[in-house]
């Protein structure tokens, strides 16, 4: 006798529907965990935001300072960053001597699909090709989001995470805790 969830279909196969129940969610559930969502994730950001996003971008790029030599490390993007935290990054990290190649893939796929062949002929920003920015530099992310006062910021610099707190009093920001580094 044939166990409950094995049933017969018209071509006499046997279907384990457990399994194909499984099989389904885990496709599902492994297409959200492909794309890893990146950048400033702060609605609303206060005034002094800009100030702070200075203060935490130096302090960033100052612990990557620690860990890798300047004048030889190239960082690619792997996302635009167009928040006053990103930017920040980014003229702190050119500043050390970093070499930085900013992503040149527009937000919007659809507006990149719609350029013409003759547009994209002529222009002189031609993006880089993944391939060739993988072998010259470390892939370099970022997401930075709050809890009231409390901010937290996420580097991710190829497989490993640097991960650090900062709190909001007074006017001013300063670090919560260690710096926390994950490979």
């Amino acid at each position: 006798m044939l166990p409950r969830f094995l049933t017969f279909k018209n071509n006499r196969r046997l279907v384990n529907k457990p399994a194909l129940i499984c099989t389904v969610i885990l496709l599902l559930l492994g297409g959200c965990a492909m794309t890893q969502p990146y950048g400033s994730f702060i609605q609303n950001p206060s005034p002094a935001f800009d100030q702070y996003s200075k203060v935490m971008a130096d302090d960033v790029a100052d612990q990557i300072g620690r860990l890798y030599l300047a004048a030889s490390t190239q960082f690619n993007l792997r996302h635009n960053a167009n928040d006053a935290f990103g930017q920040a990054l980014i003229d702190k990290l050119r500043s050390d001597g970093f070499a930085v190649l900013e992503n040149t893939n527009p937000a919007n796929s659809f507006l990149a699909a719609i350029q013409s062949s003759e547009d994209a002929e002529n222009n002189s920003n031609t993006p880089i090709s993944e391939e060739a920015t993988r072998n010259n530099g470390l892939a370099l992310g970022y997401i930075i989001d709050q809890s009231d006062d409390l901010y937290h910021v996420n580097i991710l610099i190829e497989d490993q995470q640097l991960t650090r707190a900062f709190i909001a009093q007074s006017g001013q920001i300063q670090p919560a805790g260690m710096w926390v580094r994950k490979e």
